[in-house]
């Protein structure tokens, strides 16, 4: 394994995102509304997709070899913008790449807990998420006493993948996963996986005045900036590039993302991953 670079004084080096599809660039557009001046590495392990459904230790093999795909193009840190890849794979990554500095995302469960007035929240998220230790330990820490509706949305992300995000197929299937959230009286909602975000409006709607919605896109974006402010490392390029990655077709990737707003103008490319 070869030793890669840690973080730099004024590093105009790109910051690296890795997912499995077009979600983690509701965290990639929030990271660049904050930071403008970054450059954005982008790597859509769409060959693989849904995360949700394949197992924790073949997490951990798929993440390291898109850790290593950005790090060789150099990324000065690594955004694991995936509920799921977090959930199973961020420890694994922190300790096969000693010094590189990653950030996951973490299901807000804490802020719903802070925020709800009834005491009963819902939360939206993959199935591997829901079934997760880490999610369970996350609900024990910060939401003991509260009601906590966690439902499993089987194939909302692969509608965000597909591009098909206002139509009735989506609806009817959101309508399915907000059900046991609007019926149990949970007064927030989280996004617990970062496709969920391109829905947000949608949720909202069908949501009314009933519960507000939170996603992880800002805090982890701000935890970002938290990272590189404090080794100095921020950027300070005036006009900073974004390269996005994709390990199936980038035609059909850049189609289904060409609509999304507040995606930075960027290239895309093949991703020829070494899958270990």
């Amino acid at each position: 394994m070869p030793s890669y670079a840690t973080l730099q004084a004024m590093d105009n080096r790109p910051i690296g995102f890795l997912d499995s599809g077009i979600g983690g660039l509701s965290i990639a557009r929030e990271v660049h509304r904050l930071l403008p001046a970054e450059s954005l590495l982008y790597v859509a392990d769409s060959a693989h997709f849904p995360y949700g459904d394949i197992e924790p230790i073949k997490l951990c093999d798929l993440t390291a070899s898109l850790a290593e795909y950005l790090l060789e193009r150099g990324a000065k840190l690594i955004v694991v913008a995936c509920n799921t890849a977090t959930v199973y794979a961020l420890a694994h990554l922190r300790a096969a790449f000693p010094g590189v500095p990653f950030v996951g995302v973490v299901p807000v469960v804490k802020t719903l807990a802070e925020r709800t007035r009834c005491g009963t929240i819902g939360l939206l998220s993959t199935p591997n998420t829901v079934r997760s230790a880490y999610l369970a330990d996350l609900i024990e820490r910060f939401a003991a006493g509260k009601r906590v509706i966690n439902v499993p949305c089987d194939g909302l992300a692969d509608v965000v993948e597909s591009g098909n995000i206002a139509g009735p197929d989506c609806e009817r299937l959101l309508r399915a996963c907000l059900e046991p959230v609007v019926s149990g009286g949970a007064d927030v909602v989280g996004l617990g996986c970062t496709h969920y975000p391109f829905l947000r409006p949608s949720i909202e709607a069908l949501l009314g005045e009933r519960a507000r919605v939170y996603d992880s896109s800002i805090p982890v974006a701000l935890r970002v900036q938290s990272v590189l402010r404090g080794a100095g490392a921020l950027s300070d390029l005036a006009a900073p590039s974004h390269q996005f990655f994709t390990t199936r077709d980038p035609e059909h990737f850049s189609r289904v993302i060409a609509p999304l707003p507040g995606v930075p103008a960027h290239t895309i490319a093949y991703a020829d991953v070494r899958y270990r």
